[in-house]
């Protein structure tokens, strides 16, 4: 019995290899990490002001313990796992379109920033996160 989401999971998991493809093409001397296979992606928002980055990442159900954020030079990195309170299987399951387990999000920034500044809040299953920019990065040029 196929589970409705089963497609879309696949689906996705189908797209995340082809970018991990075209990321390696690209940036070879990064190399190639082992990267799991997340059940989901959190929708983010990512914004930014004159000294800071903002990311609004939705994790509805995710409890606080259940969430990691790393952040370095110009990358931000949440990974956690959201658990079901009971258990789903095809032989009980009418429908089932929310993901359960872990998840990942990365963010990438145009300039560095304050790694060990980062503020995070999270609300009603909305993870808000504030990065502060490094006040003496040189700003990027664009030459013609």
């Amino acid at each position: 019995m196929t589970v409705k989401g089963e497609s879309l999971r696949e689906l996705v998991h189908l797209q995340r290899r082809i970018n991990m493809m075209f990321h390696e093409m690209l940036q070879p001397e990064e190399g190639h990490a082992a990267v799991p296979d997340f059940a989901w992606i959190p929708a983010t928002d990512v914004s930014e002001d004159e000294g800071h980055y903002y990311a609004d990442i939705e994790l509805p159900g995710v409890a606080i313990e259940n969430i990691s954020v790393t952040c370095t030079a110009q990358r931000l990195k949440v990974t956690g796992e959201r658990r079901s309170g009971k258990e789903i299987s095809p032989s009980n399951a009418q429908r089932v379109e929310r993901y359960f387990g872990p998840f990942a999000r990365e963010i990438s920034f145009p300039s560095p920033v304050e790694s060990d500044k980062v503020k995070a809040e999270l609300v009603n299953g909305l993870l808000s996160l504030a990065i502060p920019k490094k006040k003496n990065a040189r700003k990027r040029v664009k030459v013609s």
